[in-house]
């Protein structure tokens, strides 16, 4: 099962939360794994929020699969409650009767993620741009 959200945030990026849910064997629990794209004012498509030409995608290809997923999501912008969000509607999709466990414990990991903030001078420069 398969969930796409798409959030608008406030610096004219575009982040999507893909959420996939793999039952497991005892068929009464569903793995939840995430995916975290971006998409700028001018691109066409999603992408990954660190490609080959970021600064820092040395450290996601040097790190563990978890750690690597955690880069990617703090550099997407995405809330703890859009990730919260996101997982409560893949919950309301996936029906009763089902236990949830998590590949990577995103949501505990993620304490203090607040996503993308914007004063309003930046607001006001990224509007003219």
């Amino acid at each position: 099962m398969v969930l796409e959200k798409t959030f608008h945030l406030s610096v004219g990026r575009e982040a999507k939360i893909i959420v996939r849910g793999r039952v497991a064997r005892n068929r009464s629990e569903i793995v939840i794994d995430y995916e975290f794209l971006i998409r700028e004012k001018h691109d066409t498509d999603f992408r990954e929020p660190i490609g080959p030409n970021h600064p820092q995608y040395w450290k996601l290809k040097k790190s563990t699969p978890e750690r690597s997923q955690l880069l990617q999501l703090e550099y997407s912008g995405i809330s703890r409650k859009q990730i919260r969000d996101a997982t409560r509607e893949f919950k309301r999709a996936a029906g009763p009767g089902y236990t949830f466990r998590y590949q990577n414990e995103i949501e505990e990991r993620t304490k203090y993620l607040k996503g993308i903030r914007v004063s309003a001078l930046s607001r006001r420069m990224l509007s003219v741009a």
